[in-house]
């Protein structure tokens, strides 16, 4: 098992060799974790994102995830109409000429900046390192805003299994960081009684 200097060590690392100015992680939800974005009190509002398109608008959702102490911003985005572009299909990772297209496809937009508040020395601090502290971590490194790359994750979670805490295989590829993403989320939502 790692200790929490090793961990500290580690996600730090991994920050400074994949982070980039610009640009964010996004992941396609599952569609049977739809369910709590669905709910007709989630606040989906027309945006603009200029990642998906520069001339159609797009469904956006704002949430934050409680972690580790902290909350973190964090935006589900997907399509409003259609649109033949190749900006709009990898996006939301349709293919060619929107085949595949889906009204209900979800993508996991993770947060652009890092969070201001958190200090990495006394957030890793507390607990064991064990498969649930983790995954914890393995969640703050992308929920965090610390790296814009899937691959400095990968390595996180690979570097965990290496270590000593099996459990992580799989963790993001799997879907039980969405799925532990979506549970604890808060979505800014509709006040229903006001309609």
């Amino acid at each position: 098992m790692p200790t929490h200097a090793e961990v500290i060590v580690k996600f730090k690392e991994l920050h400074k060799k994949h982070n980039h100015p610009h640009g964010y992680l996004i992941s396609t939800v599952p569609d049977e974790l739809l369910t709590r974005l669905n709910a007709p009190n989630v606040a989906w509002c027309e945006t603009y994102n200029p990642h998906a398109s520069d001339r159609v608008n797009i469904l956006s959702v704002n949430v934050t995830v409680p972690l580790m102490g902290h909350a973190f911003p964090m935006q589900f985005d997907r399509p409003l109409v259609m649109e033949h572009r190749s900006e709009f299909e990898t996006y939301f990772g349709f293919g060619g000429h929107c085949k595949g297209y889906d009204r209900n496809r979800t993508i996991a937009h993770f947060p652009v900046k890092m969070h201001p508040e958190v200090d990495l020395d006394a957030i890793f601090l507390p607990g064991t390192v064990d498969a649930a502290y983790a995954k914890q971590a393995i969640l703050l490194l992308a929920l965090g805003g610390y790296v814009k790359f899937w691959d400095a994750v990968h390595e996180f979670e690979d570097w965990f299994v290496s270590t000593g805490i099996p459990e992580c295989a799989g963790f993001i590829d799997g879907k039980e960081l969405m799925a532990h993403i979506i549970e604890i989320m808060e979505p800014k939502t509709l006040d229903l009684t006001a309609i």
